[in-house]
This record gives structure tokens, sequence and C-alpha cells, in this order.
């Protein structure tokens, strides 16, 4: 461990926190009791988020809001933040500036929330995740550029081949203590983490007794969704579990080639002879 890093991001963490709470302060109308400007209060809330993430992960990645899109003409819906290979990752955006990220060369998707009023708006936030991990599995002949662990790309083994999914929200307000929040969900498209950053972070553990895992599944096993309380204010440990998994998703998550010919047209030439 290093005294700097770790008090830089302690500091860093309470400044989050701090403008966290502020942001909502700014756009509330106490007299109405709702917020003035929804939209740009979610603007102003990735912002804080994207800043504070900046720290910690490497420049070689990009992070951006806006639509991630595959080949077989699938686009989600507006992402709050999307982690990207900026070397391979072609700049296709409006000139309202909507920008479009091919999944292939996306390493992570995260969500913004203030406050998770109920276990059944969990539920819906995580199946929006995963609609967009399924992606992926459309992806026509996957051929890796970068695969940190050796092996044939398969998404129903392999929980790195497929993107890294993430929710952040300001609080809870239920117990998420023992609830199974993506059970209806094929363990491939289940959401990686969730971190509440005043309760704590769910993650998952094996049925071996493994703790603090980051993918929904290993080898043919699931694993159980995990809620790791917050029981140290001056130390917000869950915080930095959450950091050291998503550090080490962005290293292991694998890269795929686009294939551009395949979001140009229908026809692919797969036998041209030249």
């Amino acid at each position: 461990m290093n005294d700097i890093i770790r008090n830089l991001t302690v500091q860093n963490f309470e400044n989050l926190k701090a403008s966290f709470d502020y942001s909502k302060k700014i756009f509330w109308d106490e007299e109405k009791n709702k917020l003035i400007h929804p939209g740009e209060f979610g603007s102003y809330r990735e912002k804080i988020i994207h800043d504070w993430l900046r720290l910690y992960v490497p420049k070689k990645y990009g992070i951006a809001s806006g639509f991630v899109i595959n080949s077989r003409n699938k686009i989600s819906t507006q992402c709050d933040l999307i982690i990207y290979d900026i070397h391979h990752t072609p700049q296709i955006q409006t000139d309202e500036n909507q920008k479009f990220f091919p999944i292939e060369t996306v390493l992570a998707i995260g969500e913004i929330k203030s406050d998770i009023n109920s276990f059944t708006d969990l539920k819906k936030y995580a199946e929006k995740l995963s609609e967009i991990k399924k992606m992926r599995s459309e992806v026509k002949n996957p051929k890796p550029y970068y695969k940190h662990i050796p092996g044939n790309f398969d998404l129903d083994k392999n929980p790195q081949d497929n993107i890294f999914t993430f929710l952040i929200c300001n609080k809870f307000n239920f117990d998420p203590t023992g609830k199974n929040y993506n059970i209806d969900t094929d363990k491939k498209h289940r959401t990686n983490l969730i971190l509440s950053l005043t309760d704590g972070l769910i993650n998952y553990t094996s049925t071996k007794g493994a703790p603090n895992l980051w993918f929904p599944f290993l080898d043919e096993s699931e694993l159980i969704p995990t809620f790791i309380k917050n029981n140290n204010k001056n130390s917000p440990d869950h915080v930095i579990l959450f950091l050291t998994s998503l550090i080490m998703a962005i290293k292991f998550t694998t890269l795929l080639e686009i294939d551009m010919t395949l979001y140009l047209t229908d026809e692919v030439y797969d036998d041209l002879i030249l």
C-alpha cells in the first residue's frame, strides 16, 4: 500500500460525496419538493463521476456518455458512462454531438443514480445494463485484438470476454442485504458491481466462499450477490474495493476488432478474390 495514493483516494471520495450531495441542493425546489431541470441535474452529476473516475482510469481509455451500437442495427438507451479504447474506436457522432460507440471496443458501461428507493428500482436499472451487455453476444465472428486471458472467445465461459457493467448511486433507501437482484437474468449478462457511495458495495461471493469478486460467474458456477456494508465513514473501504475492481476489469476485458463492412452493408464478401 502507498499512503499517498490511499490518502488522496480518501480525500477524492470525500470531495466526490460532498459534490454529489450539494448537486441535488442546487437543482432542488424546496417549495415544490422536486428537482428543477432534472436533465441538467443528471448531466452535472455525470460530470462529477466522470472527473472522479478520470483520476484512476488510464488515459489510453476514453470516458464519455452516449449510445452503444452493434452491426445488427441495435442501439442502446443513453449511457451515462462509457469507457472505451481510444485508439481503436471510430469517432461517430451527429451534429448535435450525440456520440455512438461500437460494442466491440467498449470496455465498461456505467449508470449513475441519486437515491435508489426500492429493490424493484434496483432490478430495473440492472436490467437496463443487461440489455446493453447482450449486444456483444450479437457480434459476428468476434476476433479479439486484445485478450488478457488466453483461450477462445466464449461469453458463456469467460466473464472477461463481455463488457463490464456497473451502477453508482448516492444511497439505498432500502436494505439490500440478502437480496438477489439479478436472479432472473442470464449470468453472463449480469451487472458486475453496484456502488452506493453512502451505504456500501454489492459484488459477488462464490459458493465456495471466495469473497469480493467482480464477475457474476466463474467457470460453470453462478456467484452470489453480496452486500458489503460501509461501517467506517472515515475509511471508505467499499469505494476502494470498487475502484480496484474497476481497474482490474478494464485490464482484463477483451476487446474486439471492428468489421466496419458489417456496419455499412448487409452484404459481406467473405470470399472476395482480388
